[in-house]
């Protein structure tokens, strides 16, 4: 094997090598973004509202989609490739796919948080919010949703998943890129246990395989902002230890936390398990088994 070899294969640098200059692209656009943000709100004295929040999702978030854009547009242009070609939507990303996709995470979301609630562990509880404080948050929250589906997929399952798949095979990079994703929840969030780094792991390869069956994110897109969105906002379910100021509801989870999810949420409960082999099960009725075209 000669040195060229080590970079450089039939068709042009090796998947391995422009992956990790896509991350070293996207890490140093998110630190000049998170810099300039830092700056800003120092500058401003704007006092950061308690976490989960939905402003400091749409802001960090949006500063994250931004930056992984920008690192896929370069490593588009050096490829001479199209940004559809990383399952990134066009003008369409609303399309048809989406919406089916937020009909998947809304039907997700609530058999897990109905099956915790047969075995005792969820109460909805009175409304937390009312009036124009109500339509304010739930906006909010859609914005936020949004934001955290976008930038998530897109860093994950677009250039990255795309890249590695075109030298490692598509399952395989599925279950590494999704076992990372896991790996991220599970170490940068208190207090986390092994149910919630496998159940985030096990939805991350699920949604994996609808961008295999549609060829895009746009299912995948609208899977991840409905899921978030009803299980912080309409559920009012905690998330990393948190519920948000502004839910919905004044929701209880009440039992054990293999029951519940505990303070991480309900993704942490075990009836996550079954909730995401039902969603294999009927997304796989809906779409069959052959690959789709990208697009």
């Amino acid at each position: 094997m000669t040195l060229q070899s080590i970079f450089r294969g039939p068709r042009g640098f090796r998947a391995g090598w422009r992956f990790l200059l896509f991350c070293g692209l996207l890490v140093a656009f998110q630190m000049i973004a998170n810099l300039a943000l830092d700056v800003a709100v120092t500058r401003s004295h704007i006092a950061v509202p308690p976490w989960p929040n939905a402003v400091v999702f749409i802001v960090q978030d949006s500063v994250t989609l931004l930056a992984a854009l920008a690192a896929t547009f370069i490593m588009a242009r050096l490829e001479r490739r199209r940004l559809v070609v990383y399952y990134i939507p066009g003008r369409d990303c609303f399309g048809r796919e989406f919406w089916i996709g937020t009909v998947f995470g809304f039907a997700g979301v609530s058999l897990l948080i109905g099956l915790i609630a047969l075995a005792g562990g969820y109460s909805l509880g009175a409304l937390n919010l009312h009036g124009s404080a109500l339509m304010r948050a739930a906006l909010l929250w859609i914005l936020a949703s949004l934001a955290i589906g976008f930038a998530e997929e897109i860093v994950f399952r677009g250039y990255a998943q795309y890249t590695l798949a075109s030298g490692m095979g598509f399952w395989l990079t599925s279950v590494l890129v999704s076992v990372i994703f896991g790996a991220l929840h599970y170490f940068t969030k208190p207090d986390e246990r092994w149910t919630d780094w496998a159940g985030t792991s096990l939805l991350a390869l699920f949604v994996c395989y609808t961008i295999r069956r549609t060829g895009s994110l746009r299912f995948a897109i609208g899977f991840h902002a409905a899921f978030d969105f009803f299980a912080i906002y309409f559920y009012s379910g905690p998330n990393g230890g948190n519920v948000a100021v502004d839910r919905l509801f004044q929701s209880t989870f009440h039992g054990s936390n293999a029951i519940t999810g505990g303070s991480l949420g309900p993704e942490a409960s075990l009836f996550v398990f079954p909730a995401i082999a039902l969603m294999f099960i009927v997304f796989y009725r809906m779409y069959g088994r052959s690959p789709a075209k990208v697009g």
